[in-house]
């Protein structure tokens, strides 16, 4: 192998080793920074916007998050008795159903088979818990009664009308009550769904890296040989084809231009007339003088 083959390929070596170390460098930042990447902000304000006497909250983690997904989605077939939001981005997930609240040992019992069950929080509305179904049934059916009595008036005054409007209010009110007590027995779970972070200190944090550094050198090692094969497939086929580049065309020329063998003609010239070992002798005649021959001439009259 030549010189500058030698060095050429040292070059792309060294590139490539740069190059995968700031590829390690990319992705073990990116795995140190990664984490839930999904907005729990606005499951959480609906959670706790809904009206139920019993709420519970639920952290969840997993290395497996497909699996757990699978997990999750089958107990929530298995136990819900009303489903309100199922939501998966990314890497995480926030769920939002209610379940019995026998049941809820259950849930976390079989959510511990699939991932890390973290902070478990559970919520009583005291304001409906003072509530009574038969008080309250009667307190409905009472606005009902008296909301019908003033539908009948043809011309109702201006003080019917504005307890028309309050009864409707608090007839809203009532049977909303009213469902929140027949849920009684439920009880409202927020389930949040996270990747696991894997913590194990330095010496899985040096393998990690070691194995991302090795994985990107291959690879692009791998793509370097493919490329300058393929480049090389490609100038081939190109020839077959009759399409040349300049440089092919021209022998190793560029632009119909010999680069420097045009320079082996000048070192024949001047090896002729400027680098010559040869003496030459030059005479030079005087033009008044007379010619060698007019004084042989001269000599053979005389004589």
């Amino acid at each position: 192998m030549r010189k500058s083959s030698k060095s050429r390929v040292k070059g792309i070596a060294i590139f490539i080793v740069f190059l995968a170390v700031a590829m390690t460098a990319y992705e073990t930042r990116g795995k140190k920074n990664s984490g839930p990447n999904m907005n729990f902000k606005p499951s959480a304000n609906e959670f706790h916007d809904l009206q139920f006497i019993n709420k519970a909250q639920i952290g969840f983690s997993s290395s497996n998050i497909p699996k757990a997904r699978e997990g999750i989605s089958k107990i929530i077939d298995k136990y819900s008795k009303q489903r309100i939001r199922k939501q998966n981005e990314g890497d995480s997930g926030a769920y939002v159903f209610s379940i019995p609240q026998d049941k809820l040992d259950a849930v976390i019992a079989e959510l511990k088979a699939y991932g890390t069950v973290g902070p478990q929080t559970e919520q009583i509305d005291i304001a409906l818990v003072n509530l009574d179904f038969e008080n309250e049934s009667s307190k409905s059916a009472s606005y009902e009664s008296e909301l019908n009595e003033l539908n009948k008036i043809r011309q109702p005054s201006n003080v019917q009308n504005d307890r028309k409007e309050v009864l409707h209010s608090l007839l809203q009110e009532s049977r909303g009550n009213l469902e929140k007590l027949r849920n009684s027995e439920n009880v409202l779970l927020y389930l949040t769904l996270s990747p696991k972070q894997v913590s194990g200190g330095w010496v899985s944090l040096i393998k990690g890296i070691a194995k991302s550094f090795l994985i990107w050198l291959v690879t692009l090692s791998i793509g370097a040989v493919l490329v300058f094969y393929g480049t090389k497939l490609l100038m081939y086929f190109l020839a077959a084809l009759g399409i040349r580049s300049p440089r092919m065309a021209g022998g190793g020329n560029y632009g119909g231009y010999s680069g420097y063998g045009g320079y082996s003609n000048y070192s024949r010239y001047s090896s002729r007339y400027g680098n010559s070992k040869r003496k030459i002798k030059r005479i030079y005649k005087d033009k008044g003088a007379p010619s060698t021959q007019q004084n042989e001439s001269e000599d053979t009259k005389n004589k």
